[in-house]
């Protein structure tokens, strides 16, 4: 079909030469690109395009794959055996998938030019439709690892390419911007599906000596379809039929897919997906055909065989942006022509294919870690220059001096230059290119528009650029010789950007546009590459996601140029990260990677198991593999870790020990089940706690709310939080923690109906106690169910991943109100945020009925045998998890030979205390016991301590408040300030999960000592950057026409009128001097009843009653209403406070206090004492929440910070002197070391438990050691 769009015919003479090329051998590079030459001069067509570039795309991509056996023989090792056509057939088929994904994700590029006149989109309906594809893509990226895992490779590659098909037909046929956005999200479930896919195909189906050249031709063909993406627009975008163009682009690019679809029947299932499912004959069939049915060919398939099983029996006895943009970039350099920017594209992105092509040869040669350093470096150097560039066109953009003839009386334009104008999405640039000084005849004006809104954004609204009289012929603005520049500025300097970005796609293209789809192809363990290529490919896609999204909105807010500065900073730190941790596994057969990644965290080239690993390679194939490592001293090390993995932490390897044992078994899915449903309902908690800091952004206006009614909004689920926090610890001892979680889950689903249907506050408010009864209910059962469940050297891990769903919770929150903050209809938007939070709890109410009682609590109810049937299934069912369950129920049991108190139970039932404690628990409620017993008040005051100290820190004032406070910091646009709100609740939920891997290795102590230490720096940092903005505030000069003398808010400057609910600060933004333009005026209002917060009641900011054809409805040009915050250059400073606070609260103080509250009581004690633990939680929580506002206006915003820092120095100390070590202890002694003395050392804790273990030893030890054996 291409060939056919190309060409019209074709010679004779050129056909034989065809055929000529089709049979030859090249030896050389150089050869296989002459041939191309050759075959055009064959050629006497008549091409439909004005350059013949589609036709060479074309002939390159033939030639491309033709000789891709000829990489595979062309490496550094020889090959074990003749390249068969299953192995050819099958990369090619496999690595044409990375075709459309560059195709599909770059045609955007050029398209959008026209799309954007079709439908007249804004900047945010621009980044919908990028990034629609993108967000797809990163959610079927994750979901791709399960299907994976469950249906294999084969299956998925065949949905992708169903869905490419699907989605170029709905696109092709849209006729609204809602259809295109459709299409593009089928688009990105298809390229979601093929990124998480392909790889790991070529990495199990492919010879280890060319495997990294082959999964490298993986983003060779991206970068491939993006080229020719760019090619395509260009060469279509000479069309006159626009509306045809542009869906010619995306259907050309399901072409390549319905060849995939064809060749699909013949494509081999991963032999290595086949093991792992059992099917061992069919897995030999495929490496027989890949490695040839020769006896070299069948040897081969057959030690591969043996590996693939030998890996897989270990496994399982211890188991359990690239050129979205370009067009756009250079339209913002300077380049007028839409067709010009896109062949320009066209060249940058042929840059980055020639590039990719280049890394194909490099990485056997140099290595993965040489060229993604040497790659990334020349990415720095390339956004470096970019900046540069744009700080260049900026500086020498023209100014706006021209006054054009009948302006309207408010036109919010003029006072702009060339630069700003081409920031704002109303403005154009008009100027007179044949004047002798074109610089004075610029003058920046609205661009064509009525009431019914833009009618083009080629024409100015009046003026020299505005269209002819004859609105029939609008070719022509009223003189040929002017120019109108929507969205960027003529300049000399726009070679600088496009050579930026040149060098840019060169240097990523080499190494760090393929190298991270080759290691993450190759760097997991069989049983996990499915899983982590899924989430290494969601992180690429989240991420894609991300940057797509934010950067036209990034470059309005801090320049175009501050973009690019800002992403080679990231990038910076990430050249340092990458440069610690990422290991070299060029020539490791893809088995062996795994024992490089038992080294040591920070990565050497000539350490022990990058040697050894790589003499196991090179002596496997000489004989019997068991002779080899007999004879190679060391390697049996390196065969004991292929088989015994004990880094992996991602719950599939079960390891019980304690500080006298130590057991491996398989993981089991009733813990894998258990964990996952428990540790999932830390995400509603944080969510529906998280989501009011954006929403009340919105709710406020809508609803009217002052400060009391919004400290109440947030509280009130606080407040019930804590209440039945209080009561919950009750109802666990009562009907146990599964019966609790149950009924978490429906006050979570009634709570997000009640609120997303509220049509007044006090309903809203309603809803918001029913998800505190949710929140408490959870908050003080899950630690405990956890604890009670997981075995102890798991414990802190698995405990810790409650507060990280929290915390993950509050970031998405975030970012859902960040992306509905988009949506027109406000009324609507809030309320499908507090919606969306309801969906985890749907899994967690269809999860219910797998999940198992707590064991603790049923053998304190007498229901042994079922505890034990329970813990069998916690453990497993060999003998080993029979064992260690019986164990679990000997020493659980073993701590209490006296019968339960209650009257009822008397006689029969075992009950969870010491036999000296029996009569003294008998008669008395379980808080006086506690308080009257030393252990356990001392386990309450350090359970209260931490809880009440990690809410003192402000951690949930920042938590609530964020958008708010960002907002105080001077970020104008309530989008924007739930977006950093976003990026600062994602430092939480990184922080919280970069926890996780240091509990266990640093301990709880010395973790929560670097956790305060940073949070009371972020305090700190927050109180000095109000201090600096109250300082540099505007102050109230300037008086206002109208003024009434009653009005209370004149005396106050900007920093006092943002205190007052009724005042907001009127000044001109675009006086040379702003700061005395400044007033504080009343809000518009209709005597008590507020109107707007976003007009004033009188003078320049009142609104204007006629609004003629403009937005902007301030009586006054070039004005800003400043409502509860004051504009300043300032405003970083407190969201880089708020960032450095939650890293470091989040990484300890975050997730501490609920893994020691879960863990320190002793078991009798445990529900009462988490639920008291947890309602000091909530009840400092509530304070903070409820007097926040208040606070801030009685002390002011930075008295408040530097106040919440001195508690939290108190906090330290407290701490330091009474908090016990509770890292690798068992729950059944954590008891003893609390019977030392009140102030902790650590030396009398261990002689504590030698005295434990001693005193247990006469009892049952021998017991146990049989057990063991």
């Amino acid at each position: 079909v291409v060939w056919c769009c190309c060409v019209r015919r074709v010679s004779e003479s050129g056909l034989q030469q065809l055929n000529e090329i089709t049979i030859f051998k090249f030896e050389s590079l150089t050869s296989r690109f002459y041939s191309i030459s050759i075959l055009l001069q064959g050629f006497r067509s008549e091409v439909l395009f004005p350059s013949p570039l589609p036709l060479i795309l074309l002939l390159v991509l033939v030639i491309f794959f033709f000789n891709l056996h000829l990489l595979m023989m062309d490496s550094d090792e020889m090959t074990p055996t003749k390249t068969t056509p299953t192995l050819i057939f099958l990369c090619v088929m496999a690595i044409m998938g990375g075709f459309p994904i560059g195709y599909f994700t770059t045609i955007i590029s050029g398209a959008m030019l026209i799309i954007q006149s079709q439908f007249l989109l804004d900047d945010q309906w621009l980044q919908i439709i990028v990034s629609t594809t993108v967000a797809a893509a990163a959610i079927f990226a994750l979901l791709g690892g399960w299907f994976n895992q469950r249906i294999g490779r084969k299956k998925v590659i065949l949905v992708s390419c169903l869905f490419y098909i699907i989605g170029c037909i709905v696109i092709s046929v849209a006729t609204n911007k809602e259809a295109i956005v459709a299409g593009r999200f089928l688009h990105g479930i298809a390229i979601g599906l093929s990124s998480c896919t392909i790889p790991p195909y070529l990495a199990e189906c492919v010879p280890t000596n060319i495997r990294g050249r082959l999964l490298i031709m993986f983003p060779v063909l991206i970068a491939f379809g993006q080229w020719a993406a760019c090619i395509f627009a260009a060469s279509l975008s000479y069309l006159r039929d626009k509306n045809c163009s542009w869906r010619i682009m995306f259907g050309i690019g399901g072409i390549p897919v319905l060849i995939k679809l064809f060749g699909f029947p013949f494509m081999p299932e991963s032999p290595r997906w086949l093991v792992s499912k059992g099917y061992i004959d069919e897995a030999f069939k495929v490496l027989k055909s890949i490695y040839g049915k020769t006896d070299k060919g069948i040897a081969l398939a057959q030690m591969n065989i043996n590996s693939m099983t030998e890996v897989d029996h270990a496994e399982e006895s211890h188991a359990g942006k690239r050129g979205i943009a370009i067009a756009s970039i250079v339209r913002m350099g300077g380049i007028k022509n839409e067709s010009t920017a896109m062949w320009m594209s066209a060249v940058i992105t042929g840059a980055n294919f020639f590039g990719t092509v280049l890394g194909v040869y490099l990485i056997e040669r140099l290595g993965r870690r040489t060229l993604v350093f040497f790659s990334m470096l020349g990415v720095i150097v390339g956004l470096l220059l970019m900046g540069i560039g744009f700080q260049l066109i900026s500086i020498h953009a023209m100014p706006g001096k021209f006054v054009e003839a009948n302006p309207p009386m408010v036109d919010l334009c003029s006072e702009f230059g060339c630069d700003e104008c081409s920031y704002d999405s109303k403005c154009g640039f008009c100027y007179d290119s044949s004047a002798n000084n074109s610089q004075l005849t610029g003058a920046c004006v609205s661009i064509y528009k009525n009431d019914s809104g833009i009618v083009s954004n080629e024409y100015a609204l009046y003026g020299r650029c505005s269209p002819k009289n004859d609105y029939n012929n609008m070719g022509n603005g009223n003189s040929s010789n002017f120019q109108f520049e929507y969205g960027f500025c003529s300049t000399s300097y726009s070679a600088i950007p496009i050579v930026a970005m040149t060098i840019f796609m060169c240097f990523f293209s080499i190494g760090l546009g393929g190298v991270p789809w080759a290691v993450n192809a190759e760097i997991y363990p069989n049983w996990a590459r499915s899983a982590g290529n899924s989430l290494g490919t969601f992180s690429n896609w989240i991420f894609n996601l991300l940057t797509a999204l934010t950067f036209l909105t990034l470059s309005k807010k801090i320049t175009r140029q501050g973009v690019f500065f800002m992403y080679a900073g990231w990038l910076t730190l990430g050249l340092v990260l990458l440069y610690l941790l990422m290991p070299e596994t060029k020539g490791v057969s893809i088995d062996n990677i795994e024992s490089i990644l038992e080294g040591p965290w920070i990565y050497k080239k000539k350490s022990l198991f990058t040697s050894s690993v790589a003499l196991f390679e090179t002596n496997k194939t000489v004989g019997n593999v068991n002779q080899v490592l007999s004879n190679q001293n060391g390697l049996l090390k390196v065969l004991h870790l292929l088989k015994l993995n004990k880094s992996n932490c991602c719950a599939y390897y079960l390891y019980c020990t304690d500080s006298r044992r130590i057991s491996t078994m398989r993981c089991s899915s009733t813990l894998i089940l258990l964990s996952t449903v428990a540790v999932l309902s830390g995400f509603p908690l944080g969510y529906f706690t998280g989501i009011v800091s954006g929403a009340m952004l919105i709710i406020r206006e809508q609803f009217h709310l002052n400060d009391q009614w919004q400290q109440l909004t947030v509280s009130t689920t606080v407040a019930s939080a804590a209440v039945f926090s209080l009561v919950g610890g009750w109802l666990n001892h009562k009907f146990g923690r599964r019966k609790v979680i149950l009924n978490a889950c429906l006050f979570y689903i009634i709570g997000a109906i009640v609120t997303a249907v509220a049509n007044g506050k006090e309903v809203l408010i309603f809803g918001r106690l029913i998800h505190g009864i949710a929140i408490g209910l959870s908050s003080c059962t899950i630690p405990v169910y956890l604890a009670e469940c997981v075995p102890t050297n798991l414990r802190g891990r698995m405990l810790i991943m409650f507060p990280v769903l929290i915390t993950f919770g509050q970031w998405i929150a975030c970012i859902f109100a960040a992306s509905f903050s988009y949506m027109q209809d406000k009324n609507s938007s809030w309320r499908i945020m507090y919606s969306v939070g309801g969906v985890p709890v749907l899994f967690q109410l269809m999860s219910y009925p797998f999940i198992p009682e707590s064991p603790r609590w049923l053998i304190s109810k007498g229901r042994k045998e079922e505890a034990f049937r329970i813990l069998k299934s916690i453990y497993g069912k060999n003998d080993q998890g029979i064992a260690m369950a019986q164990i679990n129920v000997e020493s659980i049991t073993e701590t209490s030979r006296t019968t339960d108190p209650n009257p009822e139970n008397k006689g029969n039932i075992p009950f969870l205390l010491l036999k000296d404690d029996y009569e003294f628990v008998r008669k008395r409620f379980t808080l006086l016991k506690m308080l009257k017993k030393r252990s356990a008040r001392k386990a309450l005051i350090v359970g209260c301590a931490l809880q009440m100290f990690q809410q003192l820190s402000a951690v949930n004032v920042v938590m609530y408040y964020s958008a708010s406070i960002i907002r105080m910091g001077g970020v104008r646009n309530e989008t924007t300030a739930m977006w950093m709100s976003a990026v600062t609740s994602a430092a939480n939920f990184l922080g919280t999960v970069l926890g996780t891997y240091l509990i266990e290795r640093l301990g709880r102590r010395l973790l929560v000592f670097l956790s305060l230490t940073g949070v009371i720096f972020g305090l700190l940092l927050m109180g000095i950057g109000f201090h600096v903005i109250s300082i540099h505030a505007m102050p109230g000069k300037f008086v206002e026409s109208n003024r009434p003398a009653t009005d209370q808010c004149i005396p106050f400057g900007c920093d006092d009128c943002s205190y007052d609910p009724n005042c907001g600060f009127c000044y001109n933004s675009a006086a040379y001097h702003p700061q005395l333009t400044g007033t504080c005026v009343s809000i518009s209002k209709n005597g008590s009843e507020i109107l707007s917060t976003e007009y004033a009641l009188y003078g320049r900011c009142s609104k204007k009653v006629n609004m003629q054809n403009f937005k902007s409805s301030y009586n006054a040009p070039n004005v800003q209403f400043d409502y509860g915050f004051c504009t300043t250059p300032y405003s970083w400073i407190p969201i880089l406070a708020m960032t450095s606070f939650l890293c470091f609260f989040s990484i300890g103080l975050g997730g501490i206090p609920w893994t020691v509250n879960a863990e320190i009581y002793p078991n009798w004690a445990r529900s009462c004492g988490n639920s008291m633990a947890t309602f000091v939680n909530w009840m400092f929580n509530l304070i903070t929440a409820q007097t926040f506002l208040t606070l801030t206006k009685q002390i002011t915003r930075e008295g408040v910070f530097f106040m919440y820092s001195g508690f939290t120095v108190f906090g330290t100390i407290v701490l330091y002197l009474l908090m016990p070590e509770t890292k690798g202890v068992p729950l059944d002694n954590i008891e003893a070391i609390l019977e030392g003395p009140w102030i902790y050392k650590s030396i009398s804790s261990s002689k504590l438990l030698d005295n434990l273990h001693r005193r247990k030893s006469a009892g049952f030890s021998t017991e146990v050691n049989e057990a063991k054996f």
